[in-house]
């Protein structure tokens, strides 16, 4: 099932934010998109506070200027960056030389989009925006397609099977012997791979519970810091070491920030 692109809005001023959203509302039923505005607000302190439980993929349009508020376009931008590197950036300006300097800023900015004037004097979407648009959510659907085709491949037996990177839930190395158990959500794989070499092959989605256990940081639900205890999707539960408890808490508490 293709998967819901939540869309969230940052526009200080008021006629232009719901410009925007009524525009992109429009266009999303206009095209058959599977998207949905999850969240329209001047101030960037309202949007980290709508983010939602594991919302990806997500694409913030985000005014460059937001005047009034102690963060501008950028500083928002870096905060939403640092909380999740997926989530994808279009920046909204009225400046066109500011549209380009956007990119001199290392946040991997999808896009922009120019704020023309006349955008703002009629209800339907105009068909330069909606151009632009087109473009925006193009480039945001490749992104999509190269993430879920993202798969590692993992020898077992005399044959390799190949997993998509995110749907392993975590690995665990089998005591004893030269084996890991992949666990996905239906079932465990069990494997012929030092642990080193999976985790080389995997992307930063993934952290080291404890030495012989690696979790996928977007499957954790609940942390039990006295007993070490990390619950994940599934019903599924690991042992955190001392060593990674830290670590493992600070992600837990981005998540909290995020509402996750």
């Amino acid at each position: 099932m293709e998967k819901v692109i939540y869309i969230y809005i940052c526009e200080d001023e008021k006629v232009q934010l719901n410009y925007i959203r009524d525009a992109m509302t429009d266009y999303i039923a206009h095209k058959g998109i599977n998207a949905r505005i999850a969240a329209a607000r001047q101030n960037p302190e309202e949007i980290i506070a709508e983010l939602q439980d594991h919302c990806l993929p997500a694409v913030f349009f985000i005014d460059v200027q937001l005047d009034g508020y102690d963060m501008d376009g950028f500083d928002l931008a870096r905060r939403l960056k640092w909380m999740n590197s997926e989530y994808a950036i279009v920046f909204l300006t009225s400046n066109i030389h500011m549209a380009y300097k956007v990119f001199e800023y290392d946040l991997e900015v999808l896009d922009y989009v120019i704020k023309e004037p006349e955008y703002f004097r009629q209800k339907k979407i105009n068909e330069c925006l909606q151009q632009r648009l087109d473009r925006i959510f193009e480039k945001l659907n490749s992104l999509c397609d190269k993430k879920n085709k993202a798969t590692i491949s993992f020898a077992n037996g005399g044959k390799v099977i190949d997993v998509r990177i995110e749907d392993i839930i975590y690995i665990q190395s089998v005591a004893g012997k030269h084996q890991a158990e992949v666990y996905l959500y239906n079932r465990v794989i069990t494997v012929r791979q030092p642990m080193k070499s999976i985790y080389e092959q995997l992307n930063d989605d993934f952290v080291y519970a404890n030495k012989s256990c690696i979790v996928n940081r977007y499957k954790m639900r609940e942390l039990d810091k006295k007993e070490r205890f990390l619950y994940l999707d599934g019903g599924l539960q690991v042992e955190v070491s001392y060593r990674e408890l830290r670590r493992i808490a600070e992600i837990m508490n981005r998540n909290v920030r995020k509402g996750q």
